[in-house]
């Protein structure tokens, strides 16, 4: 499914952003990959399930990166609402998907 194909694509793009912010703000990205839980389980509708969850995981983290760098950094505060609006919509979209499987 193209979908899943697509996710991974921005999920990586997303990472490459945050990798140049925190490298120039001297900062060191790190080169560990988060761990992945095998389920075993395939299906469309559980894999769109997952995808949700991960999306309302990554939400919350920009919305406390926006709760840390609001009032210090104009640039920042723009990136992490960038970040949630592009979140909230792929919430949305996977929202509708799952309904098709209900």
């Amino acid at each position: 499914m193209n979908f899943f194909k697509t996710q991974a694509t921005e999920s990586l793009l997303h990472a490459q952003q945050v990798g140049e912010i925190l490298t120039g703000l001297e900062g060191h990205p790190t080169q560990r990959i988060a761990p992945i839980e095998e389920t075993y389980k395939h299906s469309v509708k559980y894999l769109l399930e997952q995808s949700l969850n991960y999306e309302k995981k990554s939400l919350e983290l920009y919305k406390q990166l926006l709760d840390t760098v609001e009032d210090a950094s104009i640039y920042l505060e723009e990136f992490a609402r960038g970040m949630i609006g592009q979140e909230e919509m792929r919430n949305i979209e996977i929202k509708k998907m799952l309904r098709d499987f209900s």
